[in-house]
């Protein structure tokens, strides 16, 4: 039985390549932009992912020797965008809106802002 849900192997944040979870969250163009801004943000603790870099290895990468208080922030910081990515990706394909890489961005500062709120944490500009 099909739910009539949309199918379309392209990816839906740049409409160039084809979706994989890789592309969608390390490689596609929208994607960069937002993990551009991340680093920014973060002062370059978080860093723009290497061109075809797989999830797990830039996983990995990103968080070896790093003290475990550091690692902690970096792989938070790294979940947030991530999770931001996907949760457009599905705002485009099931509710058919769109939002920029900034608007992304900002979505993803206001979650760190209101767990921070609710738990404490790191203070980014």
């Amino acid at each position: 039985m099909s739910r009539q849900w949309p199918c379309n192997p392209v990816c839906s944040l740049c409409n160039q390549e084809q979706e994989t979870a890789a592309h969608l969250v390390l490689h596609c163009s929208f994607a960069r932009q937002v993990w551009e801004r991340m680093e920014e943000w973060t002062q370059q603790l978080v860093r723009l992912p290497e061109n075809g870099i797989e999830i797990v290895d830039w996983w990995q990468k990103e968080l070896v020797q790093l003290p475990k208080k550091t690692r902690k922030l970096k792989a938070a910081m790294m979940m947030y965008c991530a999770w931001n990515l996907l949760k457009e990706r599905n705002r485009r394909v099931f509710e058919q809106k769109i939002k920029n890489p900034a608007e992304v961005m900002q979505e993803i500062k206001l979650e760190v802002d209101t767990r921070k709120l609710a738990c404490g944490g790191p203070e980014f500009s």
